[in-house]
């Protein structure tokens, strides 16, 4: 891409390590492909959006995110309401945002679509108007497994999130909420409740399969509560995008939605906690928000 200034923000302990372990070979590929660049390593919680906002004001014009979807995501609430572009080389643990916009998993042609790419705007979905998300705010069983899966050492990707979930079927208590959409409302209890900007969190679970990250809308998911046994059934069709149809399932497309709940709520951003605004929230889609590399 002509006149086009690269600035890499590399998070190292993305992947549970994995990011550390791959990132001489990324540099090494991008040494190779010519492509003139620089970087910043981080080194604390959300520093990647402080940084890609420094990053625009020295006139890079490609961001690019080397990490997982917790980087994507702090990389992008620097992003979003610039003009600068989001590209990904990914090296995390879920990797939810790669399956929804064609970025390819290798980090060889993840380079190599830097320069050979296209740009693609897309939705972001947008916490009381403060916090963006690319993936899905979840609360429940599956943030619950987001933080599990952040304590693990030997186990890494759509195992480690497997094994976390089925561990969490067992232990799980349901929760209540209020939910008001656009010309709906709903009361209900809840051991999963996802709002959806794509079709997969969690390492590759489709929560929400209607979803698509250029229409418009926030896709919410809502799974009632089931016996232990019966969680141990529905689990792995909430894996394969097939629980919808269940009568404990709800699922709701809209551009706004408030949620109230008089529980204590357990919340993942993109695969990373994340503490709820105090006394309700919305979530909106902010349609078109995002410039993006995708293949």
């Amino acid at each position: 891409m002509e006149n086009s200034k690269y600035f890499l923000i590399v998070n190292l302990i993305a992947g549970q390590g994995r990011c550390k372990e791959i990132f001489p070979l990324i540099k090494k590929e991008l040494d190779r492909s010519g492509i003139e660049y620089d970087l910043h390593y981080t080194n604390e919680p959300e520093e990647a959006t402080d940084v890609a906002r420094m990053g625009i004001e020295s006139g890079f014009t490609h961001i690019v995110a080397v990490g997982g979807d917790g980087t994507v995501n702090e990389v992008t609430n620097g992003v979003v309401g610039t003009e600068a572009i989001l590209a990904v080389i990914p090296a995390g643990t879920g990797n939810d945002f790669i399956r929804m916009t064609g970025i390819p998993s290798d980090y060889r042609q993840a380079v190599r679509l830097l320069t050979h790419g296209r740009e693609r705007s897309i939705d972001l979905g947008r916490i009381d108007d403060q916090r963006y998300f690319v993936n899905a705010l979840g609360i429940g069983i599956d943030a619950q497994v987001a933080q599990d899966v952040l304590k693990m050492e030997r186990m890494r990707g759509a195992v480690a999130y497997l094994y976390a979930a089925v561990k969490e079927v067992f232990k799980f208590k349901a929760f209540s909420v209020r939910l008001e959409g656009s010309d709906w409302s709903e009361e209900k209890e809840c051991i999963s409740l996802g709002f959806a900007n794509g079709k997969y969190c969690g390492g590759g679970f489709k929560l929400a399969p209607l979803a698509q990250i250029d229409d418009g809308k926030i896709d919410v998911a809502a799974i009632g509560d089931f016996p232990v046994l019966e969680r141990l059934i529905r689990l792995p069709q909430a894996r394969k995008g097939k629980h919808l149809k269940l009568s404990r399932v709800s699922y709701h497309q809209d551009v706004k939605v408030s949620l109230s709940s008089s529980d204590k709520l357990i919340a993942h951003i993109d695969g990373e906690p994340y503490r709820l605004p105090k006394g309700g929230f919305s979530v909106s889609v902010a349609p078109s928000a995002l410039r993006v590399v995708t293949s």
